[in-house]
């Protein structure tokens, strides 16, 4: 379990016990390989399963009668997918592998019996998925109010506090691998105007962009101009009900 993303993830929320690592990890068996490109599932598919991801990233995508995708989240090492739609039996959403993934599957019954032998657990999970969508409507919001700096200053910065909150660390340095087309399409912008975008904010010295790694050169601005919020940092567990083992 110590290879585990997702149980670190959940480490720094809460120091797991012995019986809730056990039950975390009969969530992890049996860990498949998806190649780049993958679609784990479409929009609208009958859905019984969750998925913790263990390698590589992938993204929540929808596609309105336009046919335009939007990118809704992405996903990465330590994410669980599908509990902000798990009130569904249809997924909302497609999942597609952005790079090569390494995912567990398991049944939406399973998390059921978590939440009902560890219910610190379920409050656990019910804070993250809350966070995430806390996070999904800041970003919403960037998106309807902000100019296009801001919106992208926003994506990079929640992306950073997501994978600080497996690692620990606030290293400026972020894995980013994705295209600029999939960072438009998460930000509602098109692939020409963030190329512009990313020239004018390195130029600025607030990023810079090599490959699939963003550094974040200003953070303080960057949090500025975009009026982000981390929703990750910290989770308060002071409602959350006794460990029972």
């Amino acid at each position: 379990m110590s290879d585990s993303c997702f149980v670190v993830r959940l480490n720094r929320y809460l120091a797991l016990t012995a019986g809730e690592m056990k039950a975390v990890s009969a969530l992890e068996r049996d860990p498949k390989e998806y190649p780049s490109g993958s679609v784990l599932w479409q929009e609208g598919d009958d859905v019984s399963e969750l998925l913790i991801v263990h390698h590589g990233w992938a993204h929540s995508e929808t596609r309105p009668p336009n046919g335009k995708r939007q990118i809704l989240r992405f996903h990465f090492s330590g994410d669980l997918i599908g509990a902000a739609g798990i009130a569904f039996r249809d997924a909302a959403s497609s999942i597609v592998a952005a790079t090569d993934m390494v995912v567990c599957r398991f049944p939406r019954k399973a998390l059921g019996e978590t939440f009902i032998h560890h219910p610190r657990l379920a409050a656990l999970f019910f804070s993250m998925s809350q966070m995430e969508s806390i996070d999904l409507a800041d970003r919403l919001r960037a998106i309807g109010r902000s100019e296009g700096k801001a919106r992208l200053a926003n994506l990079f910065l929640s992306i950073a506090a997501r994978m600080r909150a497996v690692s620990g660390e606030s290293n400026p340095v972020v894995r980013i691998p994705l295209t600029q087309s999939d960072l438009g399409d998460a930000v509602g912008l098109t692939q020409v105007h963030v190329n512009r975008l990313i020239r004018q904010m390195t130029e600025e010295k607030l990023i810079t962009r090599n490959r699939s790694t963003v550094t974040l050169l200003d953070e303080p601005r960057l949090i500025e101009i975009s009026r982000f919020v981390d929703r990750f940092s910290a989770i308060d567990t002071s409602w959350f009900p006794a460990a029972r083992a």
